[in-house]
């Protein structure tokens, strides 16, 4: 927990008011102030007189000084105003904070780069950034050494993103036991916009981001940092030179925020053998332009097939239902009407019958309604079954016709209150249709039988084996 003593403000006013802000360890946090803003809606019924509406005003952001720094208050909800026209405390809830730099708006262009640590990264990219030798016996010294890895850097739509290795040398540590010789090294993306951007813009390319991380993984991956470079810059004089030229530097500032899953960076690395694929198998730069297109093209099943990794664990039937939606809509967005039993032409004929035999009217009607081409639910799971690599997916589902009838009826059966005739292999269910859908992203990327494979052996470990 931090605490920030300070004055605070709504942009565009000058009307500054005394108070704390506490920075929780999840991110979010809490101002108090001693006074506070009239947040209450007014009308006026008449000339001369005023009368309060009932509704308070949004606050989404607040500005504040606290010492020497500058900082930004996003999505401010008041919790708790006494007084009323002139309050004497207000409390609020904070979203998100900017330390650094004052922002007017969520949608102020400001950031002209971004910085974005996420957990796994560094492993991941699988950097050979440092070197060690180890002898034995006969040998009285060992070593090691950090070495410069080159960024690597690619554009798409206009933005650039860059994997880099952020080198920070070693240093030790020591204690009344031992010394201890630490290197660290750190991988980041620097995101560049090709114009400033606001917070909301690059909160989206952030998900995008770990969420390749996250598939890649099999694992939550969070955001470990997120820094930033302002549009302006400050200039600057050396006090030692009085007469000498002003210098332009770049304003950092960074990114504080409750999310929906919080990283934990001091917990061990995704070790390099359970990693669906890593930078090994295709390079960041062949990667992530496919990546973009294939997470743009089906969005809403991306939020909710991730969304299961970073939100908190709930009811099997529920995960198993939003995993059966998320395998139905991630279908119908990249594959459409592929799958369906029936042909468009048949169908059309269908109609064209149920219109010579029926008269108009309601039952006319739901039949022509009823007589729509596209696959069924059951059909485009079969059909998502086969878009992977055929062994990969013997690995995880063996009979895919039972599979995808099981699905069915547990789909149905979340959504229609029969949970009691739930298969008791739900969990089950749930996990191979997890894990297909994993190689289905895999092999719209362009990943290999053979990568597909050790990604499928990997996530069958936790059934059991004959």
């Amino acid at each position: 927990m931090e605490q920030y003593h300070g004055h605070w403000w709504e942009p565009g006013t000058d009307v500054k008011v005394p108070g704390v802000f506490t920075l929780d360890e999840d991110g979010g946090g809490q101002l108090e102030l001693v006074g506070g803003f009239e947040l209450g809606i007014f009308e006026e019924p008449a000339p001369g007189m005023r009368t309060y509406s009932g509704a308070q005003r949004r606050t989404p952001v607040l500005l504040g000084q606290a010492g020497s720094k500058s900082i930004t208050l996003i999505n401010c909800i008041a919790t708790r105003t006494d007084g009323f026209s002139s309050p004497t405390f207000q409390r609020f809830h904070v979203d998100q904070s900017l330390f650094g730099a004052w922002v007017s708006s969520r949608s102020e262009a400001v950031i002209r780069k971004a910085f974005l640590r996420v957990e796994n990264l560094t492993s991941w990219g699988m950097l050979d950034a440092w070197a060690r030798t180890v002898r034995f016996p006969d040998s009285e010294r060992q070593s090691a050494s950090i070495k410069p890895i080159a960024p690597e850097t690619v554009e798409v739509e206009g933005w650039t993103y860059t994997l880099a290795v952020v080198p920070s040398g070693f240093h030790h540590t020591q204690t009344r036991a031992t010394t201890q010789l630490i290197g660290d090294i750190t991988a980041r993306i620097e995101v560049a916009p090709p114009s400033p951007v606001s917070i909301d813009e690059i909160n989206v390319k952030v998900q995008e981001l770990t969420d390749l991380l996250t598939l890649a993984a099999g694992t939550a991956c969070g955001v470990i940092s997120l820094g930033f470079e302002h549009v302006e810059e400050q200039i600057v004089r050396d006090p030692r030179d009085p007469n000498g030229e002003p210098r332009k530097l770049t304003i950092p500032f960074y990114s504080r925020g409750r999310r929906i899953y919080q990283a934990s960076p001091d917990e061990p690395a995704v070790r390099a053998e359970k990693f669906r694929f890593t930078a090994a198998d295709t390079a960041f730069s062949d990667l992530l332009p496919n990546w973009l297109r294939v997470r743009r093209a089906c969005g809403s099943a991306s939020n909710i097939y991730f969304g299961n990794f970073y939100a908190p664990a709930s009811y099997t039937e529920m995960r198993l239902f939003t995993m059966a939606v998320t395998a139905e809509s991630l279908h119908a967005a990249m594959f459409g009407t592929e799958g369906a039993a029936t042909s468009q032409d048949e169908v059309r004929h269908a109609r064209n019958l149920a219109k010579e035999h029926f008269e108009q009217g309601r039952a006319r009607e739901l039949v022509l309604e009823a007589l729509k081409h596209g696959p069924t639910f059951q059909e485009r799971m079969v059909h998502l079954a086969g878009v992977p690599n055929a062994d990969a997916v013997q690995l995880l589902i063996p009979d895919v016709g039972a599979w995808a009838k099981e699905l069915k009826k547990a789909r149905n059966g979340v959504a229609h209150g029969a949970i009691g005739k739930l298969s008791p292999e739900m969990f089950q269910i749930f996990k191979q249709t997890e894990d297909l859908l994993a190689l289905v992203y895999m092999q719209l990327l362009g990943f290999d039988a053979e990568v597909q494979l050790r990604a499928a052996r990997d996530a069958m470990e936790h059934w059991p084996t004959d």
